[in-house]
């Protein structure tokens, strides 16, 4: 498995929409905020800038469920000393099937579910398909493989 590059960095952040005028007012950059299951399931906020490579990600209410990625718990307790943390750093994967079984022949394994759904009407992508990395075995950083 090769990965193509970085897919996006994601930023945690107390504020969003403090967040969203930083980076668009003195950065230039434009998200696009994610609505609909995902981030209602997580109780987060989501805004991705796919051509700037970010994602901004804030804990707003309780989770339906605890989902990784994101762990809207553990980021609200990371967030409780800062206004803003570097939470996870996401790869571009060709094949993600391929690169998860790669992961597990070196003894990584994935954590939570499988992020799988189309995003064409909100980011232009299709059968996008996430999974997050064990952070035991990525040294302690959050990681996911990313394809689309």
């Amino acid at each position: 498995m090769q990965i193509e590059g970085i897919d996006r960095l994601v930023i945690g952040v107390r504020d969003m929409d403090r967040a969203l005028r930083f980076f668009g007012d003195v950065l230039g950059v434009r998200f696009t905020e994610i609505t609909g299951a995902a981030p209602a399931a997580a109780g987060c906020r989501l805004a991705i800038s796919l051509d700037k490579k970010l994602e901004l990600i804030s804990p707003v209410g309780e989770p339906l469920h605890v989902t990784n990625p994101p762990d809207p718990l553990e980021l609200r307790r990371r967030l409780a000393h800062a206004d803003a943390v570097l939470y996870a750093l996401i790869f571009k994967v060709p094949d993600l099937d391929a690169a998860v079984d790669n992961a597990a022949r070196h003894g990584v394994g994935v954590i939570g579910d499988r992020i799988e759904f189309p995003r064409d009407e909100q980011l232009g992508l299709s059968d996008f398909r996430e999974v997050a990395l064990a952070e035991s075995a990525t040294f302690g950083i959050k990681m996911a493989l990313s394809q689309y």
